[in-house]
Order: structure tokens, then C-alpha cells, then sequence
């Protein structure tokens, strides 16, 4: 089957069209690294408690017992 010859406007027209839709699916894209799974909550509340109750150890003292 032979294709019909497209002109340079055509192919202008449709890399702007592809540009939209590369900017609009860049604008509206999850980033998948942002989505906690039910076990990175529990972490997290659990990491928040221990915060609150004062029972973490700052980077500045983790780094003096380290001897860093």
C-alpha cells in the first residue's frame, strides 16, 4: 500500500499537536516516588509518634556518636 506524500505543514501541524500533548501529560503526570503504599504510612505515624514523644535522635548527635 503506497502513502500519500505529506507536506512540511502537515508534519508542522502534527508536531505541535504531539507537543501539546507531551505538555499537558507532563503537567498532569503522577510522580510515582510521591505515593506512599499503606506500609510507608504506618512508618510514617509511627516515625511522627516517636518525634513527639522526643524519642529520635537528631543528625547533628547520630553524627557525634558515630565519631563523624
Amino acid at each position: 500500500m503506497k502513502q500519500k506524500p505529506v507536506s512540511m505543514e502537515q508534519v508542522f501541524d502534527e508536531l505541535q499537536s504531539l507537543k501539546k500533548d507531551v505538555s499537558f501529560i507532563k503537567k498532569h503526570m503522577i510522580d510515582v516516588d510521591m505515593i506512599l503504599t499503606e506500609d510507608d504510612k504506618q512508618s510514617l505515624k509511627e516515625a511522627e509518634e516517636e518525634y513527639a514523644k522526643g524519642e529520635t535522635t537528631s543528625l547533628e548527635d547520630l553524627k557525634k556518636e558515630l565519631g563523624m
